[in-house]
């Protein structure tokens, strides 16, 4: 009897000291930034109020830098490139900031919209799934999921990334596809977060200072850059879809205007001043002559990134972000088949 009196109260004393030590193991969990993050997180957001959207950008990329478990600096990011209907990016910034913290299901519902705006929905139904009853989106993400299962069974196959998208038929019913979800259905709202007021520490002002000076700007998310046997500079602009050309003598003018590209990446040149581009979001590499002739030399290319070209092989080397592999395509002798990859 008196083992049991003693187990009794060694319990009871457990069971009131557990949710101590559960908030205080969500306080630890808190995220405080760095002054420095915070700053650049500020910064953003006056970025964004004032309309400079790509100046937003860069100062939250540069704050999850910084901090990597940001993450009303990663939704902020979703947020901007859901707006954009930039869904590849929108993605990956969401799902890092529910992979920190789960349980915010504001996040999770954002993810699961924007994968399915991008037509995954097998992953958007299995995030509107996570939302839970309480949540005030909670009828609007069980919606979403009874019209994937509508389009599922009402279609001849199974989830968009089932499909064969090697036929010219498919790819011309998938641009139809997209264009129609497009015209008829709006992007959701998505508002950005606000963070507390945090003391901060301005770096030094000779941080920013360097041996350089800006020859243009606004551009729109610059990546790739090539020249030309002219010294012609191509600059591509991933987020609208666009590449530019520099003059040496700096005029400046959109040398290719979304024709076939999507999330323009990597750039090169060849001999014969044909501009190669690695089209991302696509898994395409273009070529574009001087005459602004467009063809498609490579296809199936899961996320290409750089491109190098070999002037003495006429060989156009490939980094394949989304397989970890290096392609090489034989640019002398491109056949009427692009080349592939798995």
């Amino acid at each position: 009897m008196k083992n049991k009196i003693i187990l009794n109260l060694i319990l009871t004393f457990l069971l009131t000291m557990l949710p101590v030590f559960s908030e205080q193991t969500k306080e630890q969990l808190n995220f405080n930034p760095k002054p420095e993050s915070a700053s650049l997180y500020n910064s953003g957001l006056k970025s964004y109020e004032s309309g400079d959207i790509q100046s937003a950008i860069t100062f939250f990329k540069q704050a999850v830098e910084l901090d990597p478990n940001f993450v009303d600096a990663y939704y902020n990011l979703g947020a901007i490139y859901k707006k954009q209907k930039d869904y590849y990016n929108a993605i990956t910034a969401f799902q890092k900031s529910a992979d920190i913290n789960p349980e915010d299901f504001e996040v999770v519902f954002e993810l699961a919209s924007s994968y399915f705006a991008n037509g995954n929905y097998d992953l958007a139904k299995k995030y509107f799934s996570l939302v839970p009853l309480d949540f005030p989106k909670y009828a609007e993400a069980r919606q979403n999921i009874e019209r994937i299962n509508n389009s599922i069974a009402s279609s001849n196959i199974n989830t968009p990334n089932q499909r064969d998208f090697t036929s010219p038929s498919a790819q011309a019913q998938l641009l139809i596809d997209k264009l129609g979800r497009q015209n008829t259905e709006e992007t959701p709202s998505v508002s950005i977060k606000q963070q507390e007021p945090v003391a901060i520490t301005m770096p030094k002002k000779e941080t920013f200072e360097g041996n350089f000076k800006v020859i243009s700007g606004n551009f729109f998310g610059p990546t790739g850059i090539a020249k030309d046997s002219l010294n012609n500079l191509y600059i591509a602009n991933f987020s609208k879809d666009t590449i530019e050309k520099i003059s040496p003598g700096g005029k400046r003018e959109v040398f290719v205007d979304k024709i076939g590209l999507n999330g323009p990446l990597g750039l090169a040149t060849d001999e014969n001043d044909n501009l190669f581009i690695a089209n991302y979001n696509e898994g395409t590499i273009v070529r574009v002559t001087q005459e602004k002739e467009i063809s498609i030399i490579a296809t199936r290319l899961l996320k290409p990134y750089f491109l190098f070209y070999d002037t003495n092989t006429k060989k156009l080397f490939v980094t394949v972000q989304g397989n970890n592999t290096l392609v090489q395509i034989d640019t002398a002798n491109l056949s009427q088949n692009p080349v592939t990859s798995r």
